[in-house]
């Protein structure tokens, strides 16, 4: 009689666990096949939550990415409009000359945006994110700015390349980063080597020598240069925003499959509210049925009398 009315208390209990807790699982024993989908799905949830935090940080990534080559083309706008300006001949010399200052100034910003860090990262240095892309040389042979670091890219998937690619989903990932090359060189440039002075800077330094030397042909001549580095921009701004858009989808995506995953957790791991308090009741009179049932069973004795 005890070990059935421990039985019915133990029943009991269990009904009442679900009920506070609103779970149906406790331990494996509950249901060995259902904890182990549930331990699958939970550890595609951990995944996914990862994965988000992949794409958000790709995302910041890209938009500092865009806003530093955005600056880059608008500077490269200014250019062109002093470059017309001065090409036309007419100008005195004091013009020039403040044309040839506000040149200089550009070239300075270009450097600039062009060592442009996320987190402490500079973006167009490649894999090498800890050295800046743009560095002076103080070599009077050169006397100028270089590049600081050698850069590949994915050509040959046998050779070591500098594109970072940040993993999104299973089995895929997306590349992030432009190299600098794609930024401040003219195609088909597909490597930049350390030392090596960039195109858009060498173009500038021609357009100042053309200044001071009242170079009109010379202007004229840098304005279709211009318009090329000003149509690079454009395309490296527009494969920025292909990935920043498919960025996007991937985050609609993760959404779908976490809301997806939790309602199946949810089915395999929830009580059913409703059918689990109808459930205790019944436990609770078979366990106050026993109790009453074991009250005729022990019947007193004589002892009882003699206490």
């Amino acid at each position: 009689m005890m070990q059935n009315l421990n039985k019915n208390m133990l029943r009991m209990d269990k009904k009442q666990m679900q009920v506070s807790t609103g779970k149906r699982i406790h331990v494996p024993s509950d249901d060995p096949v259902a904890i182990s989908r549930s331990l699958k799905i939970r550890a595609d949830l951990s995944e996914l939550d990862q994965y988000r935090k992949n794409v958000d940080d790709s995302v910041s990534f890209l938009e500092t990415t865009d806003l530093a080559v955005k600056n880059v083309g608008e500077a490269l706008q200014r250019l062109r409009e002093l470059t017309v300006q001065a090409s036309n001949g007419v100008l005195t010399g004091e013009d020039t000359k403040k044309i040839a200052g506000e040149v200089k100034e550009i070239k300075e910003q270009i450097i600039n945006l062009g060592n442009t860090t996320y987190s402490g990262k500079y973006i167009f240095s490649g894999k090498k994110t800890d050295e800046k892309l743009f560095i002076f040389d103080t070599d009077p042979a050169v006397n100028d700015y270089v590049y600081n670091v050698g850069l590949t890219n994915n050509i040959d998937p046998n050779v070591i390349d500098d594109k970072i690619q940040f993993e999104v989903g299973v089995n895929e990932k997306i590349e992030i980063n432009s190299l600098g090359f794609e930024i401040f060189d003219l195609p088909p440039s597909t490597s930049a080597t350390a030392g090596d002075k960039p195109g858009i800077i060498a173009m500038i330094n021609g357009i100042l020598t053309d200044l001071d030397t009242g170079n009109s042909a010379g202007l004229s001549a840098a304005i279709a240069n211009v318009d090329s580095y000003i149509n690079v921009n454009l395309t490296a701004r527009s494969d920025i925003g292909a990935k920043m858009n498919r960025m996007e989808l991937v985050q609609n995506r993760i959404a779908d499959d976490k809301i997806n995953y939790s309602k199946l957790r949810s089915q395999l791991e929830d009580a059913d509210m409703g059918e689990v308090i109808m459930q205790l009741m019944k436990e609770e009179n078979v366990y106050r049925a026993s109790l009453s049932v074991g009250a005729r069973v022990i019947q007193p004795t004589l002892l009882d009398f003699l206490r």
